[in-house]
């Protein structure tokens, strides 16, 4: 069963306590409010969201490579491919 909570006349719905502790919320935190149906709707922590999306394809590369410098290289490619066109 849970926890009743009341939106207020701003719209802010309060976390009670209890419900915060349980799930690690602290104040400051910033979340993710996702529906998932009628009346219904999932709060994330965002840094744990972040986690989940960085290790999603994680497995796909190697450990030493570097996204970013890749994406760089690729870049100055691509422009160097364009000055050549013109």
């Amino acid at each position: 069963m849970g926890i009743r909570a009341a939106v207020d006349s701003r719209g802010r719905l309060l976390i009670p306590v209890e419900v915060r502790k349980q799930l690690g919320f602290k104040e400051g935190d910033s979340v993710l409010v996702e529906p998932v149906g009628p009346g219904e709707f999932k709060v994330v922590l965002l840094k744990d969201a972040v986690e989940r999306a960085r290790g999603i394809y994680r497995h796909r590369r190697n450990a030493s490579e570097n996204v970013s410098d890749e994406l760089i290289a690729e870049r100055r490619r691509e422009s160097e491919e364009a000055d050549h066109r013109e």
